[in-house]
C-alpha cells in the first residue's frame, strides 16, 4: 500500500470518532457546497456561508470577499470577526437544539438565520444566510444601529452607506429560504458521510486481510500438509456466538478476512465463500431457535448485493454489513422477559398505550402492587412502566408517519397524545428529531 492508503487507514480507523469530531471538509467535497451557496445567492441575491461548530467559516478566507459591503466592514474592525464568529456559535447551538432554521438578530443589528447541518444526530455545522432587512430602516433603527457599534468604530457613514446596499425581505421569504439551505445542504452532508463511513469500513477491512496475510504465512511455514480445508467450522461459530456480541463480532470479521485470504483474489470463488458463511450462520441461528425470517432477509439483501458487484473489497464490506445486522436481531431476540408477569405488562400496555394509563392500572392487570410491579420491570427491561408506554407509542406513531396521507396532529391522538405539540417534543426527546423530519427522511 502506498504512503496515502495508508495515512487514509490511520485516519479512518481511529475507534470511537464520532462526527462533530471531524471537520466539515473530511465528509464532503467543499467546492461543491460552494458552488451551491453561489447558486443560491445569484438566484435569491442573498448571502450564505457555512460555519462549523465553532462559528468559523469553513471556507478559504477569500470567501470573505463575496460578503455583503456591511459585513466587510465589520470584520475590518478590531473585534468584529470574533464577536461575528461568537454569535454564529451561539446562533448555530439554537438552531441545532429545535433542529430546525432558527431566525436571529446578529450583533451589529441586522437580521440573520441560522440552519443547522446534523449528522446522526450531531450538529456538525450551521449555515448562515442574510444579513438582510426586514423593514424599511426608520430613525430608531439608525440610532439602534449606532448604539450597537459602537465599542467598535465612531465612523458610522460608511456603516449606514452600506445598509442602504441591503435587501428587504418579508418573513416568508426569510422562512423559505432558510429551509431550503437547511434541507439541501443536510441532504449532502448525509450523502457525504454515508461515504466517509463506507471508506472507513473499506480501510477497516482491508486492514483485517493484510494481517489475516501475515499470520497464514506464519501458520503455513508449520503445516506439514497442504490438504485443503474450509476455515468455516459450524460448531466454532455456534460456539462463539455464545459469546458477548463485541467478541463473536471479532471472531466473524476475522473469518471474513482469512476466508478472502482463502479466495485468492479470484471473485467467482469469493462470492461462493461469503454465500457458503451467510448460509452457515442461517443455520446456526436456526438451531438456536431464533425467528428465522429476519435472519433469512438478511442473507437476501446480502447474497443479492454480493452478486451485484464485481468488487472482492466491497464483497467484504456486504458479509461484513451483514454480520453486524445477525449480531444485533441476535443481541434484540436475547432480550425477553424471564418473568411471566413481565408478559402480562407488556400485552396490557400493547393493547391500551392510546389510553391515559397509570402505573396502577398497568399493575392491576398482572394483579400486582404499583411498586413491586414497577420494580421487577426496570429490572428485567431497564425502562420504567410509563417510559416503556411513551416508548410503545414512538414506535407505533413511526410506522404511522411512513404513511404520508396521515396528518401529525391525527397521528398524535392516535398513539395516546391529545396535543401534537407535546407529542412532538416526546418523539424528539427519544429519536432526536421531529415527526415532520422523521417523515422527510424515511420519505416513500
Amino acid at each position: 500500500m502506498d504512503q496515502i492508503e495508508n495515512r487514509q487507514i490511520k485516519s479512518l480507523q481511529s475507534e470511537g470518532q464520532q462526527p462533530h469530531q471531524k471537520r466539515i471538509s473530511d465528509l464532503v467535497d467543499i467546492k461543491t457546497l460552494q458552488e451551491i451557496l453561489d447558486a443560491f445567492t445569484t438566484t435569491t441575491g442573498l448571502m450564505a456561508n457555512i460555519v462549523d461548530g465553532e462559528g468559523v467559516s469553513i471556507f478559504p478566507r477569500k470567501g470573505i470577499k463575496k460578503c455583503c459591503k456591511f459585513c466587510r466592514i465589520i470584520y475590518s474592525l478590531e473585534g468584529g470577526k470574533n464577536r461575528c464568529q461568537a454569535a454564529y456559535k451561539r446562533a448555530g447551538k439554537q438552531a441545532a437544539l429545535f433542529a430546525e432554521p432558527y431566525i436571529f438578530r446578529c450583533p451589529s443589528g441586522l437580521i440573520e438565520w441560522a440552519a443547522p447541518i446534523i449528522l446522526n444526530g450531531e450538529h456538525v455545522g450551521t449555515i448562515i444566510c442574510g444579513q438582510v432587512l426586514m423593514w424599511e430602516p426608520e430613525e430608531f433603527f439608525w440610532i439602534e444601529l449606532r448604539k450597537m457599534n459602537q465599542s467598535l468604530t465612531n465612523d458610522f457613514e460608511e456603516l449606514f452607506e452600506a445598509v442602504g446596499e441591503l435587501a428587504v425581505v418579508t418573513g416568508n421569504q426569510v422562512q423559505a429560504s432558510a429551509y431550503l439551505l437547511y434541507v439541501v445542504a443536510n441532504y449532502i452532508m448525509k450523502a457525504g458521510w454515508e461515504n466517509y463511513e463506507q471508506s472507513r469500513e473499506f480501510a477497516k477491512q482491508r486492514t483485517l486481510y493484510h494481517a489475516e496475510i501475515e499470520s497464514r504465512k506464519s501458520l503455513e511455514k508449520h503445516r506439514e500438509s497442504t490438504v485443503a480445508f474450509s476455515l468455516i467450522d459450524e460448531d466454532e461459530i455456534i460456539v462463539q456466538l455464545q459469546n458477548n456480541r463485541k467478541k463473536s463480532k471479532v471472531f466473524l470479521e476475522g473469518l471474513i478476512s482469512g476466508l478472502r485470504y482463502e479466495a485468492h483474489q479470484n471473485l467467482v470463488v469469493m462470492r461462493a465463500k461469503m454465500t457458503e458463511l451467510l448460509v452457515m450462520l442461517s443455520r446456526v441461528v436456526n438451531q438456536m431457535g431464533l425467528d428465522m425470517p429476519v435472519f433469512m432477509e438478511i442473507n437476501n439483501h446480502a447474497i443479492s448485493q454480493i452478486y451485484q458487484t464485481d468488487s472482492i473489497e466491497n464483497i467484504s464490506v456486504i458479509t461484513s454489513k451483514a454480520v453486524d445486522a445477525y449480531l444485533e436481531h441476535m443481541a434484540a431476540t436475547a432480550v425477553k422477559p424471564k418473568n411471566p408477569n413481565i408478559k402480562l405488562l407488556i400485552d396490557f400496555i400493547e393493547s391500551n398505550y392510546q389510553h391515559n394509563l397509570t402505573v396502577e392500572e398497568i399493575s392491576d392487570a398482572a394483579c400486582l402492587s404499583p411498586g413491586y410491579a414497577g420494580r421487577i420491570f426496570k429490572e428485567q427491561l431497564g425502562l420504567s412502566l410509563m417510559d416503556y408506554v411513551l416508548k410503545v407509542r414512538i414506535e407505533k406513531s413511526k410506522k404511522l408517519l411512513l404513511n404520508p396521507h396521515y396528518q401529525i396532529q391525527s397521528i398524535a391522538e392516535t398513539v395516546g397524545y391529545i396535543d401534537a405539540g407535546y407529542f412532538t417534543k416526546v418523539f424528539r426527546k427519544f429519536e432526536g428529531i421531529t415527526p415532520t423530519q422523521f417523515r422527510k427522511y424515511h420519505k416513500r
